[in-house]
Order: structure tokens, then sequence, then C-alpha cells
């Protein structure tokens, strides 16, 4: 017996285009139009556009820089009203906060989508408090949450689709960006420029792989995030103090980043450095993705990686560049430990497929608007 759709109005807190915006375009793609009530945005911005290129309704309800959330709070107010939806997603936790407010008294649940560490302790907590639901996309992300909350909260992890790339054509786009000789090493790191993703330790660790490998290259994929710029900056600077703006390039956001994954020899993941305001990736997307399109991954095991990657990749100490620099060698110079990580990553991807994120997210659905119970 087909199940009734429950219908959903789905508020993404940003409109960049992040690992948690990737999510949510992927579930709206896969969950059925007849489970979307509406899609709202707590912004504008690339994200936006995206989403109505594809064919999404988009209502903006901005959250004022300097007013906070109440105005937000209003508006979304009024629109959730308008289209009553069964049940509120909020992908975030700006989402969440804004949502769990705004749905006060209306008897509609707010399911809080929760990507990453940010405002974990009492912040979090409190949000979660406003919510029906909370489900993280790893274990590492509900860790905050004390025992009487963790009985809201379900982990349903991201999903990573095919992709069929040819190999060739993405070494060749790559290499031509970078300026790589034929055959050299390409290292890729794909993020957004801010201390938590790590740029810095790549570039430390930089000259250690150039001693063992002169001819390898490093790319760094991601636009720079505008609340860090003092720390692109400092990236850029210490890229030119130590002499390497011929072997590292910074080439800014592409549309064609799994093309370009598919083309380096290795991805690296050192998010979650000592000293950074968060821990790490809440999931660690990028690392699947690159693993699905035969590229292994090394990083630091910080975050949700070593829950996500066990076994799938090479992973150090946070901090240890040393570490983190024979890691890379060892993956360039070793074919048959490539070929393990990659087989490994392969086997394990049918567990993150678009269609299983869907079904697990309706489960969801149905369970904060009391038509089922739990996730199963």
């Amino acid at each position: 017996m087909t199940q009734r759709p429950v219908r959903v109005a789905f508020v993404s807190s940003h409109a960049t285009l992040g690992g948690s915006e990737r999510y949510l375009e992927l579930l709206l793609e896969h969950i059925g139009t007849d489970w979307i009530a509406r899609v709202i945005a707590l912004q504008d911005g690339p994200f936006v556009a995206r989403l109505r290129r594809t064919g999404h309704e988009v209502e903006i309800v901005g959250v004022p820089r300097r007013a906070g959330v109440a105005q937000a709070t209003v508006g979304l107010r009024r629109s959730i009203l308008r289209r009553r939806p069964q049940v509120v997603h909020a992908n975030g936790l700006k989402a969440a906060v804004v949502a769990g407010l705004a749905c006060l008294g209306t008897g509609i649940p707010v399911i809080w989508v929760k990507h990453d560490f940010a405002r974990d302790g009492w912040v979090a907590r409190s949000t979660a408090l406003l919510c029906r639901r909370v489900v993280g996309v790893s274990t590492a992300v509900t860790a905050t949450f004390g025992p009487r909350l963790q009985r809201r909260v379900d982990v349903v992890p991201n999903a990573v689709p095919v992709v069929e790339v040819d190999a060739g054509l993405a070494r060749a786009r790559l290499g031509g960006l970078v300026g790589a000789p034929p055959r050299a090493p390409v290292v890729l790191l794909l993020a957004r420029i801010t201390p938590v993703k790590g740029q810095i330790e790549l570039v430390e660790t930089a000259q250690t792989l150039l001693d063992s490998h002169p001819d390898v290259r490093f790319a760094f994929v991601g636009e720079e995030d505008p609340s860090h710029p003092d720390y692109a900056a400092s990236v850029r600077a210490r890229i030119a103090e130590l002499g390497l703006g011929e072997r590292i390039r910074l080439i800014g956001h592409r549309e064609d980043a799994i093309v370009l994954t598919a083309g380096a020899d290795v991805l690296v993941v050192p998010s979650g450095p000592p000293g950074a305001s968060l821990r790490g990736e809440g999931f660690g997307l990028v690392a699947l993705e690159a693993l699905s399109v035969g590229t292994p991954v090394v990083g630091y095991a910080a975050g949700a990686l070593p829950e996500v990657l066990e076994g799938r990749a090479l992973l150090v100490r946070p901090g240890d560049r040393q570490a983190l620099a024979e890691a890379l060698v060892r993956v360039i110079e070793e074919p048959g430990l490539r070929e393990r990580l990659i087989s490994a990553g392969r086997e394990q991807l049918a567990a993150y497929s678009p269609e299983i994120l869907a079904e697990r997210m309706r489960v969801c659905y149905r369970a904060a608007a009391r038509i089922d119970r739990g996730v199963g």
C-alpha cells in the first residue's frame, strides 16, 4: 500500500553552495514533489538561483544583519500559516532557531537537520527543545545532546549520487588548472577557505611532499568565506612566504568540482585542526564523493570522518602535519594502497544512496507528524 505523503516546508539557513545546501538539493530531487509544500530560504544567493533553475519555487524570508532573527521569525510564521504544512524541515541551526520560534503555538512540528558542530553546547540543546525531532547526519554531530534530548534524536547519513566521470578528461582539466607536468601527482583540497577546513595545514606540509615528489601540484578549490577574510589572506601570504606560488593554486569555486576530484591523485581533508572553532566535518561529503569517482582520501581523524570513513581512508591525528604529509606520500607511491582504499569505499557507497536518504527522511516526517513512530 502506497503511503500518503506528508506535506513538508523546507527551510534553508543559507544560500551558499556548501555541503548542507547540496544535501537539501539532493533530498528535494528524490523526496517526491507531493512531499514538498514549500521551499524557503533565509537569505538570497547562489543556492536559491540553483534551486530555481531546477524548477523549485523558492520564497526568501531574509534574516536582517542587525535585527537578528526576530523579523525573519515573523515573516516565516506568516508563510507557514499560509501554507499550513504538516512538518517543517529546518536545514541547519539558523533555520531551526527561526522555524522553532515561528511554529510556537501552531501545532506544526519542526525537524532540525543538524549538519555540523556549530554552537554545540547550550545553544544547540536549547534549539533542540524548540523542535519535535533532531536528525543528525552523523552520530558525531548529535553527541552534544544529553540523555534526555537523545530520545528525540535520529541519525540519517548524507547521500552520494552516482556520477560517471571521464577520468582522462578530468585529469587533463585539473592538470591544466594547476600547471601540472604530464604524470605529475596532483593533491586536491575541496572546501571553502575557512579555518575549520584547514587549508593552512596543507600549505605547511607541502614542502615535505615536494622533497620526495618535486613535480607535485596542489589545487585548492573553493570560495573564500566572507566571514573569515583574514584567514584567506593568511593562506595566500603563507604560500608566498614559502615560495609555493607555482605549486599551490587557489582556483576558487567550481561548478565542475566532481570532475576535478576525479582528476586528482588524492583528496586531502585536513578539517578540524587544533585551534579551529569547530571540530571538523559533520559528515564528510566531499570525501565520499571522492571515493565514488575513484580518488583516495587522506585527512585528519576529526569530527565525523572516523565514523564515516573508517577503513576507507588514511586518517591521522588532527594537527600532526608530519603524519599528514607521510600519509599523502604513501597514497601517491603505493598503488596497492590506493586501490584498497578506493575499493573499500565503493563497497559502502550503496548505503549512502539518495533513494535511501529520501526514504529514511519520509519516515522521519511521518514520525514527526505522528503518522508513524520511529525511524526504523
